[in-house]
């Protein structure tokens, strides 16, 4: 049997008997379905009510442990300056979710009945695109206010329902997209960078992310990569690629060239370990895992036949020649 975790921001309505005669959303979540944990998310700072956000979460816990209504509670703070701003929100809760085990026996569920709306659309947006995990998807629910009758936790699907929350969804990701930064790969150069970020990749990195590049400019398939060995196409092009950005360095393409004048194939383990130094200097220059995971050069499919390409929109990719 999975085990079922629930996680929620903390906000107002949940200061719940602190101020009315009615349980906040958290508790009365967890009053209608079992849960065998409970993860509270909250930031510091107060309600309009004068309440500390970290009052409440104090008030949470004792009531669920008089009332038994999870066998373990966890509170994390989630530092947000500004809890109306989506790309934060979405960047801080992706850093947290991204921290915790996934697999067939844990079953996540989330409620967007706490917090601000832009929390709200935040967590739609992670579960909707697959951010929090592809092969296990987070459920998400909505609380119904015990005050209208009998409380149940409703599962949200927005593909039937909650127009105005799909409305939010398609919002965000145009801002989502709006926010990402252009990548700028200059030919002449033989340089990246990312924003403001200069990517220190050597030449031969250079070249790899060209391609990348111009397969999703191009809107063409992945590299696919299954065997031992990489297809001869991709060696040709990325020895094209060094002698037109890095014209003096004979040395650096030397040994590729021999390689495909003998048709000598390139090792699968060499062409995944350069992309994995190449997601590594991503992720250290932009120090952002959101970010990084657009620019990034990634792989989907099975085990032995995987597709490599970057998953970043192709208007943020620009060639200069």
């Amino acid at each position: 049997m999975s085990k079922k975790i629930l996680i929620s921001f903390v906000g107002s309505n949940d200061a719940g008997k602190l101020q009315s005669d009615h349980d906040g959303a958290i508790l009365t979540a967890l009053s209608n379905e079992h849960f065998d944990e409970l993860i509270l998310l909250w930031n510091n700072g107060k309600t309009k009510q004068g309440f500390e956000y970290h009052e409440i979460v104090r008030h949470i816990k004792q009531q669920s442990k008089n009332l038994n209504l999870a066998k373990r509670i966890y509170d994390e703070e989630i530092q947000i300056e500004d809890v109306t701003d989506h790309n934060e929100i979405y960047s801080e809760l992706k850093k947290f979710t991204d921290s915790l085990d996934k697999n067939d026996k844990i079953k996540y569920t989330a409620s967007i009945s706490s917090g601000t709306p832009a929390m709200s659309v935040c967590w739609i947006l992670l579960a909707e695109s697959g951010d929090f995990s592809e092969q296990f998807p987070l459920r998400l629910i909505k609380v119904g206010d015990p005050r209208f009758g009998k409380s149940k936790n409703i599962e949200v699907k927005l593909n039937t329902a909650l127009p105005k929350i799909i409305r939010m969804k398609n919002e965000l990701n145009k801002l989502k997209t709006d926010l990402i930064p252009k990548a700028i790969i200059d030919i002449k150069k033989g340089q990246l960078t990312i924003g403001d970020n200069l990517i220190n990749l050597a030449p031969i990195e250079f070249c790899y992310y060209r391609y990348f590049a111009e397969l999703q400019i191009n809107a063409e398939d992945g590299e696919k990569v299954s065997g031992i060995f990489v297809n001869d196409k991709f060696l040709s092009k990325i020895i094209d690629f060094h002698a037109e950005s890095f014209e003096d360095y004979d040395s650096g393409r030397q040994k590729l060239e021999i390689m495909l004048n003998k048709k000598e194939p390139l090792a699968t383990a060499t062409f995944r370990g350069n992309i994995s130094k190449i997601n590594k200097k991503i992720r250290q220059a932009l120090d952002n895992e959101t970010l990084a995971d657009f620019f990034q050069i990634s792989s989907e499919g099975k085990r032995g036949a995987k597709f490599y390409g970057i998953k970043v929109p192709p208007e943020k990719l620009k060639i200069l020649h």
